[in-house]
């Protein structure tokens, strides 16, 4: 029996959304709850709900509210693409034949690891997007890039199988 695991991803972007609108809820029951002990008299004073309806009746429309009303529109529908949006992924599959994933950092670290473990490297760093890893190093040789790119791919075989491109920065010593 075989099971697929999917990739690994990120929190979805609605899981913060909905721990705020939660929050907001709750403090609204805390208001619904306190103005009903005041209605049925178990407590002292003036329901906070019946208050502000007394303030804002006979309010017109005017710009503020107009304002008020786009701006409310507008994070409605910030909240909808949110709660819909797919969570992102973390990780990636490696190239070998079982389920082991690696991030796209730890890709990045092993490739300029190989770089600066060439001779001849002074520094080296790497980048990774659309399907290449891309390592750039400084050096004083001319003809490192090769050797670069032949150690960066000894390194990530079995874990990415992206192309790798090599940018070399010539170092000039002071003499």
């Amino acid at each position: 029996m075989s099971t697929t695991i999917g990739s690994p991803k990120a929190r979805p972007a609605a899981s913060s959304v909905s721990l705020v609108l939660a929050l907001a809820l709750v403090g609204i029951a805390v208001v619904a709850v306190r103005d009903l002990a005041v209605d049925r008299g178990w407590a002292d004073g003036t329901t906070w709900t019946g208050d502000l309806v007394d303030r804002l009746d006979g309010t017109t429309a005017g710009v503020p509210a107009v304002i008020v009303g786009v701006v409310l529109a507008l994070v409605g529908l910030w909240l909808l693409l949110t709660s819909v949006r797919p969570a992102a992924r973390t990780h990636e599959t490696t190239s070998g034949p079982s389920d082991v994933w690696i991030t796209r950092s730890a890709v990045r670290a092993v490739a300029t690891g190989a770089a600066e473990h060439t001779p001849g490297v002074a520094a080296a760093s790497s980048r990774h997007r659309r399907g290449r890893v891309v390592v750039t190093v400084q050096s004083d040789r001319p003809g490192v890039a090769a050797e670069v790119e032949a150690n960066v791919r000894t390194a990530l075989d079995g874990l990415s199988t992206h192309e790798v491109v090599v940018r070399t920065e010539e170092v000039k010593h002071d003499s």
